[in-house]
Formats: structure tokens, sequence, C-alpha cells
């Protein structure tokens, strides 16, 4: 850790404007996965029954965002979750939360690293470099090892000369990539024929493919709660009840995108042809309007929201230790802010080594531990949602920037939805491994462990903080909320 950091609380900078909110948004929804699994979706639903999952899905997790749009702006601090955790249950499970996040985040920063390279490779082939070693059967290139370490390297730099340069960035990429998705969008409208779309759903599974589809979109709608993290953060003239709007824009926007998708992929050439197809959404325009440079395109938009979703993790994963360092529930040090820069320099530069370890391993490893990530995503989501429950009940007449609308009836839907995600994320790994423990399960008792270390260790420096310090640390100038 840097010596040349004061070790007393000093202020974030306030820098992201509205449309950096929204950037940080949608930007970190829309990702890479679109590009991969859209064949998935068309195998199991159909087009018109994958477009039906999404719409209904959105609107499930828009129940979720209106939950942490009140909190947000009811609690507008860094680490996001682990406030609300701890305002309404307390220090443990402050630290839980804080713990879960700091392994999702993390987490994605490593796999958009792994995968940074075989996107690319699609554009540019034979990037990835001759193999220096198989990592679990799977090989990795010297390319792919140097793109990866040089993308964290980056961010790294990105994020620690503060949130100004991390936002600005995220705003590039997010409406770059919204500019290049319009124009391969219209093309496969336009240019496709809605014949192509028949049958509208994957008639082997009816109903049921819709329902798979369905349990799935709220690992495609994450990443909205990455405004949370950056409220701090907010520039001046910035209202609190914008950002919550955001959030929700954030989310209605995905569903959208998501539909659109399915709509003119679908629409370029008989959708069956695209399920065999290693990269589909790429591939239908390719074949269906004989344009490789539209696939070029669509491979961009890929690309751009890979990029655009790893910055965006990664400033959040920095966020959430810096907030449980300034609070001394982890080592003090993590709470450090650059005394130039504004930005909360340790956390960075660990976040940043963390990743740079994870991408030797290669993307065989990646991908249960992002399962495990989603995991603890969904653990969040329910305590926020019971966090708002429970504090609306304490003091259900406090003035609120953003309100949810039905108050605690909405959030307790929230709450049956996210119990049922977070129910499926643990069995699906065990159902895929027919009975055996799954490596997700194993990585995840592994994060616990490693958890309670870091719990122990620090109980001298959490000892030394009283209630109100902490609170105080945590809340910053919200300390008066209910």
């Amino acid at each position: 850790m840097s010596h040349e950091l004061a070790a007393e609380p000093r202020q974030l900078s306030r820098a992201i404007s509205g449309s950096e909110f929204f950037a940080l948004g949608f930007g970190t929804i829309i990702g890479v996965g679109w590009v991969i699994v859209l064949g998935d979706w068309l195998r199991q639903a159909g087009p018109l029954g994958a477009m039906l999952a999404f719409v209904a899905g959105g609107l499930v997790m828009v129940v979720v965002g209106l939950c942490y749009a009140e909190l947000a702006t009811l609690l507008p601090v860094s680490g996001g979750e682990l406030a609300y955790a701890y305002e309404a249950y307390g220090v443990k499970a402050c630290f839980a939360t804080g713990w879960a996040l700091a392994l999702v985040y993390t987490a994605f920063t490593a796999f958009e690293a792994v995968s940074l390279a075989w996107v690319l490779g699609a554009l540019l082939p034979g990037i990835q470099g001759p193999t220096l070693y198989v990592s679990r059967g799977e090989p990795v290139g010297l390319g792919s090892l140097l793109l990866g370490l040089g993308g964290m390297a980056l961010f790294t730099h990105l994020n620690y000369r503060g949130a100004k340069s991390a936002a600005r960035t995220q705003k590039i990429l997010t409406y770059t990539k919204i500019a290049v998705s319009v124009l391969f969008i219209a093309a496969g409208v336009v240019g496709g024929s809605a014949v192509n779309l028949e049958p509208l759903f994957a008639e082997r599974n009816g109903w049921r493919g819709v329902l798979a589809v369905f349990l799935t979109t709220p690992v495609w709608f994450g990443g909205f709660n990455v405004i949370p993290q950056a409220m701090e953060e907010r520039a001046p003239g910035t209202s609190l009840r914008t950002v919550g709007h955001l959030i929700i824009v954030s989310l209605g926007l995905a569903a959208m995108f998501y539909c659109l998708i399915i709509l003119a992929s679908s629409m370029t050439t008989p959708w069956q042809s695209l399920l065999s197809m290693d990269l589909p959404a790429a591939g239908a325009f390719e074949r269906g309007l004989r344009s490789a440079l539209l696939a070029k395109v669509v491979l961009l938009a890929a690309l751009l929201g890979l990029i655009a979703t790893w910055n965006a993790v990664f400033f959040a994963a920095a966020r959430v230790l810096f907030a449980l360092g300034r609070a001394r529930i982890i080592h003090p040090s993590f709470g450090a802010i650059h005394p130039v820069y504004g930005s909360p320099a340790n956390a960075v530069l660990f976040v940043g080594a963390v990743g740079a370890c994870a991408v030797f391993i290669g993307r065989s490893a990646i991908i249960p531990i992002v399962n495990v990530g989603s995991t603890c995503l969904a653990g969040a989501f329910l305590l926020t949602c019971l966090a708002m429950i429970r504090m609306r009940r304490r003091k259900p007449d406090h003035s609120r920037p953003y309100a949810v609308p039905g108050g605690t009836w909405t959030a307790g839907v929230a709450v049956f939805f996210c119990l049922g995600i977070l129910a499926l994320s643990l069995y699906q790994p065990y159902s895929d491994t027919k009975g055996s423990v799954p490596l997700e399960w194993i990585f995840l008792g592994l994060w616990i462990v490693i958890g309670m270390l870091f719990w122990r260790f620090a109980h001298r420096g959490r000892e030394a903080v009283s209630t109100q310090e902490r609170r105080r640390l945590i809340l910053g100038d919200a300390t008066g909320v209910p």
C-alpha cells in the first residue's frame, strides 16, 4: 500500500454527472454475453418467447431497482448495499454484504480480462498468440495473457486517477456502443424479413422454454447496482431524485436493447440456423444479410460492452473495499483516499493486483467464479429489499428523495423474486454436475473462509472504533436518516 496517502478520512471527489451515472448503469448491464448466448435463448424459447422472457425479467428487476433507488437516494454514500445492510442490520451484515460484493465485482473484472482476447480473436484472428500453458484443460495464450494484463493495468490507472477519469471513459464507451448498436439493429429490422421469425416459439419447449430464459434474466440485468456505489461522488447539480430515476431508466432501456437484439438477429435469417453458431448475434448478419462488415460492427459493439463493463465493475469493487476500510471493518488502509486525485487509491491497487493474478488462471476457472458472483449478487439484492422494508417500518414518515411506489408491498414482491433467484443460483450448479459437489460451492466456501479470516484479524481495529464513529464513517452526512 502506498505510504503517500493519508490514513485520515478525506472526501472523495464529486465529479459524476447524470449522464455518467446512466453510463455506469446501462454500460455495465449490456456487456458481451448477448453475443455469445443468443443461440441458447432462441433454442429454449424462440424469438417471441425470448423477448417475452426479457420483458418479464425486466419488470421483475425494475421492482428490485425501485428498492435500490429509494435506498441509494436516502443513503447516498460509497458502498451501496453494505451501507444499507449496516443501517438496517448492523456491522456483521454490513461485512457479509460487502465481502460478497467484493467477490462479485472482482470476479467480473477477471472475467472481462480473460474474455477480451476471445472477442478480439473474432475480429483479429490469431491475436491469442502461442499457447504458454494449459489451465484445467484450456490453453492460455501469450496474446491473451498480455491483453488481459494490459487491460487490467489500464483500468487500474484510470481508477487511480479518480472518479472523473473512470466516469468519462465509461461515458464514451457506453454512448459509442449505443450508436453502433442502433446501426446494426436498424439494418437487421429493415433488411430482414418477419418470415424468418417463424415459428415464434420453440415448439419443442413451449412455455417451459420461456420460463427457462426468464430465470436467467437477473444475470443479464445485473450491473444497475453499480450506480449506488458512486452516489458519494455525485457532482453538484445532479439531484438525488435524478439518479434514482436513472437506475430505473437503465433497466428499462436494457430490456429494450435485449428485445431488439433478438428481433433484429432473428429477422436476418431463419432463426433455427443461428443455433449452431459460436457467435450467433454476429453470424446472423454475416449469413443473413451477406455482410461481413455488419458482423464486424456487431463484434465492435460487443467489444465496447466488454470494456465498459470491465471499467464499471472495477470502479465498484474499489468502492466496496474502500467503504469497508473507511469503517475499520477491514484494515483501514483500504479506506485511504489519494490527496490529489480523490480516489480510493489503495483499494484500486488491490483490485488491480487480484484481478491481474486471476488472469493467469485462464477462462476455465473464471466462469465458475462468476457463477458464485451471481449467487452473491442475488443475496445482495435480497438483503437490500429487506433493508428497505425494515427502514420503512422503523420510520415511515421520514422524507425520501425517491420513494418506491407501493412501499413495502412492492419491496415484498421483490423479496419473493430474489429468494427464488438465490435458490436457483445455488441449485443449478449442483444440477449441472448431476449430484457432485460443484466447483462453485467450493469457491464460495473458500471465499467465506477467507472472509472469516479477514474478520478475525481486523478484530482489534474494529473494537477501537465506537458505534457512533463507525456509523459516521459509513454514512457520513446521511447519519440523520432513520
